[in-house]
């Protein structure tokens, strides 16, 4: 026996595309008096009283598992008779699926009832998403009044969701929103305007509601599953570099990447377990049957539910349903990224036969990834020369050349590493950390130190070893630039496969300075200027620079004016500092003394003034050679 009918004259809204021929869903929210909220009425096309269990139509369904949406034509997983026969229209009564409730103004949905519904011919109004911001605006238009309330109602659940730490983002202006795992997809620039905002919101509510109606009702369905992965990370933090990063396009693009890769993908399943990406104890997929399976089949169940009819699926034919469409959905992703892959392999090949000093830093990266699996070709050899000589040079594209492994490659290698060694020793760490993100199979690049000296005046070696292979001890002023030489310097020694066995490093034999040691100056703090004793006047020395470079200098320059004293036996270098202004803003000048040397700047910090001071030094001590 059929459950009674409801029927509702208020005009029902149906947002889709002005050429859809497959409308699922309409609504109806309405205002309550004092701002109460809304009632909320959402209807579902009533496929499954249109496509019988077993039918042609119904075959087909499962085979297509869901509607495909390809440039130029459109696949309709019921075919194109039972579709025309299901979808809603203007002019035709139609059965459905029928969720009503009330909205709260936090956006909680409450007082949810699911029931059998009859749309009566006439009672559903199509709106293009285009025809959505004008109506908005203008009072005078028929539909503002029903409009406006659904949009309100909408930012209502929207609020909502992310208060609970959903991960809600929309961008309709560049055309990207997160789906319901969490990943960012792109939007159809048709549907681009606070429509789709309006849509997604009301659907998503819709779901939830069903699904923790089905809960209360002890009703097995297909539920939409979502699992969290901890790396994940916050939805807040996340939501922040979405908004960081959506100006910058790779920098977007990198952000979907690692999003995509750290997501897990959404399971159907007949037991309840949480959607993650959502934020919600229960979800479910029945907005959609007309365009997705798993909608259809939860929409049989529910009906036969409500009718008091069998249940059309036993609970070993729901959990192999379900285990088929997560089988499915798996194998469709990996072709799609396959496509991807093989178009993004295409596209690099064509970009490589281009002048390559006309392509850009990622596209670049990419042509030298494809180069690196076979034999070097002389442009690209030529290529990287320029690239490095002029500075452009990125630590990926540094972790991607040591990995080419055919023996043309090793010249460019060796040259490449020796520059960037000597003008960017600070690149050192970062080409091994991306080489070992890329490789989490291998070995982490071990580093050891040593120190000697004394404290005033300590001398450092490190060593490093890179995929087994030791490199050679380098020797530092300072704990840092020792540990940046030589990371870099064990990445030659593994590309030349010569390992160095010392067990201790060779330490510089330097004789003891004739002029007194003086302690560098203690630490002062932000308070107001304290008075330093003038610094003696001493006749400048010579310092020997021969074979220094003034850019590596300057890339490091308190450290390198510290290996600067060390290797001319010289004190190492002192620093006065003064600070001037008011303690909401001071001012600090500081003056470097070496050998007889000085030098002085000022900077809003301690540290910068230091850095400044000493560059400025440098910059003396190179224009008088």
């Amino acid at each position: 026996m059929a459950s009674p009918t409801t029927t509702d004259l208020s005009t029902l809204l149906m947002i889709d595309s002005a050429t859809a021929r497959d409308r699922d869903d309409a609504f109806a929210v309405t205002p309550l008096t004092g701002g109460r909220g809304w009632t909320v009425e959402i209807h579902i096309a009533g496929v499954a009283d249109v496509v019988d269990l077993g039918s042609v139509a119904d075959e087909q369904s499962f085979l297509r598992a869901e509607t495909r949406y390809l440039p130029g034509r459109t696949i309709p997983m019921l075919g194109d008779t039972a579709e025309q026969a299901a979808t809603l229209t203007t002019e035709t009564a139609r059965t459905s699926l029928q969720v009503t409730g009330t909205l709260t103004p936090d956006g909680r949905l409450a007082d949810v009832t699911v029931g059998r519904g009859q749309i009566p011919s006439g009672r559903c109004a199509a709106v293009d998403h285009a025809q959505v911001p004008g109506t908005l605006t203008d009072p005078a238009h028929p539909l503002h009044a029903q409009l406006a309330a659904a949009d309100a109602a909408a930012q209502a659940l929207l609020g909502a969701r992310r208060n609970c730490g959903a991960l809600a983002f929309y961008d309709l202006t560049r055309g990207w929103a997160t789906n319901e795992d969490g990943a960012i997809v792109p939007i159809a620039a048709e549907l681009r305007t606070v429509a789709y905002v309006i849509v997604q919101e009301l659907m998503i509510a819709t779901n939830e509601a069903v699904a923790l109606w089905c809960v209360e009702q002890g009703l097995p369905i297909l539920f939409r599953n979502h699992r969290p992965n901890p790396v994940a990370g916050p939805a807040d933090e996340l939501m922040t570099e979405i908004a960081a990063a959506s100006g910058d396009p790779d920098l977007f693009a990198k952000l979907r990447g690692r999003l995509l890769s750290t997501l897990r993908a959404a399971t159907y399943d007949p037991t309840v377990h949480g959607h993650s990406g959502l934020r919600l104890s229960a979800y479910t997929h029945v907005t959609s049957p007309l365009r997705r399976v798993a909608d259809l089949i939860n929409q049989r169940i529910i009906l036969a539910h409500l009718d008091h009819s069998p249940t059309p699926y036993t609970p070993n034919q729901l959990a192999a349903l379900g285990a088929d469409l997560n089988r499915r959905t798996r194998q469709s992703r990996e072709a799609k990224k396959n496509h991807f892959k093989h178009a993004d392999h295409r596209i690099v090949t064509q970009e490589a036969a281009r002048d390559l000093t006309a392509l850009d830093a990622r596209t670049f990266h990419k042509v030298l990834k494809t180069a690196a699996t076979a034999p070097l070709r002389d442009e690209i050899a030529a290529e990287l020369a320029r690239r490095v000589d002029a500075d452009l040079l990125t630590a990926p594209d540094v972790a991607v050349l040591i990995d080419a492994a055919d023996p043309t490659w090793r010249p460019i290698q060796l040259r490449v590493l020796d520059t960037l060694a000597d003008t960017h020793p600070e690149m050192g760490p970062s080409v091994v950390s991306v080489w070992r993100q890329t490789h989490p199979d291998q070995p982490p690049t071990d580093l050891e130190t040593r120190q000697s000296g004394a404290d005033h005046h300590p001398l450092f070696a490190a060593r490093a070893t890179h995929r087994s292979i030791r490199g050679p001890w380098t020797t530092a002023a300072a704990k840092k630039p020792a540990e940046q030489a030589a990371l870099w310097a064990a990445l030659r020694a593994q590309l030349t496969g010569t390992d160095h066995p010392d067990t201790e490093p060779d330490w510089p034999i330097t004789e003891p300075s004739t002029q007194p040691t003086t302690p560098p100056p203690a630490p002062q703090d932000s308070g107001p200027a304290k008075s330093v004793e003038p610094h003696r006047k001493t006749t400048p020395a010579a310092l020997n620079l021969d074979g220094a470079k003034k850019s590596k200098a300057l890339s490091n320059p308190t450290a390198w004016l510290m290996s600067l004293a060390q290797n001319n036996h010289q004190d190492p270098p002192e620093w006065e500092i003064r600070t001037d202004g008011p303690a909401h803003a001071p001012r600090f000048t500081a003056t470097v003394h070496l050998a007889g040397h000085t030098a002085t700047a000022d900077a809003t910090t301690k540290t910068a003034a230091k850095t400044a001071s000493a560059a400025a030094l440098i910059e003396a001590l190179f224009a008088r050679q």
